[in-house]
């Protein structure tokens, strides 16, 4: 190898551990602030963006601390909010805009509700609805949240853990009350006992919700129409060959 060439060869070498360091650089953590929260067992976290402002809301036993985050990411203590019955966590928390209002919508898991919390300008809660479980709605022990905007409405669904698991939606009204619209109980063939987690998919001007079952180890899809109603397309199930699903 000439001269020439092993120059070459060297600069591409030094090219290409300077961009994977850079790239790298990038990629990595570096704490900027922390802060306590005002009760124990930090389960949930999520933020939101209002009129340029932007805010952490964190979920613990019994309260919802919220935070205003700067530029820098430096954290400042805004204010800290009980959960009905004092029980909590906030397992499952989702912040939306709802017709023009800004919503915090918590889970709480072991008060067995749902709760509407307005978020104000200054990142401050205000409750403004709660609903409670029933025999029907499979609130009971809440940990997801996912909201879904359909034409001309938008709906919060949630997945629970409970003796009847199951997955249930809400009509959000432009006031943060919450209207039962459907519940489908957990059975054999669908995977929502325990909705550890939810996604949203569009294919074709057609909406898509996926579970993930935790206590039932597999995948359901399920169709959403405009009326907020939902419908079980397939499910998945984990086995012990080539599939990686137990706990999903």
């Amino acid at each position: 190898m000439n001269i020439i060439k092993r120059f070459s060869l060297l600069c591409l070498l030094f090219l290409t551990q300077l961009s994977f360091s850079q790239v790298t650089d990038q990629l990595m953590l570096y704490r900027k602030d922390f802060q306590n929260i005002s009760g124990k067992n930090t389960v949930s976290i999520t933020s939101y963006e209002k009129n340029g402002s932007h805010f952490v809301f964190a979920g613990g036993t019994g309260n919802v601390d919220v935070f205003s985050l700067d530029k820098d990411g430096k954290l400042t203590p805004v204010s800290n909010h009980e959960l009905y019955m004092k029980k909590g966590p906030a397992r499952g928390m989702v912040a939306d805009k709802i017709n023009g209002t800004d919503y915090l919508f918590v889970a709480n898991k072991y008060g067995n509700v749902i709760e509407t919390f307005k978020i104000h300008d200054t990142g401050s809660l205000e409750r403004v609805a709660l609903v409670e479980d029933t025999d029907k709605t499979h609130l009971g022990t809440a940990i997801t949240l996912q909201v879904i905007h359909m034409k001309k409405a938008s709906y919060l669904f949630i997945g629970g853990l409970e003796e009847t698991p199951g997955l249930s939606s809400f009509k959000i009204h432009d006031d943060g009350k919450l209207t039962s619209v459907q519940s489908m109980k957990d059975d054999d063939k669908i995977h929502t006992d325990g909705i550890i987690g939810m996604f949203t998919h569009n294919i074709g001007g057609k909406t898509f919700l996926y579970t993930s079952g935790f206590q039932d180890n597999g995948v359901s899809s399920f169709r959403i129409f405009e009326n907020g109603t939902f419908k079980n397309v397939n499910n998945i199930d984990d086995n012990d060959t080539d599939r990686y699903l137990t706990g999903a």
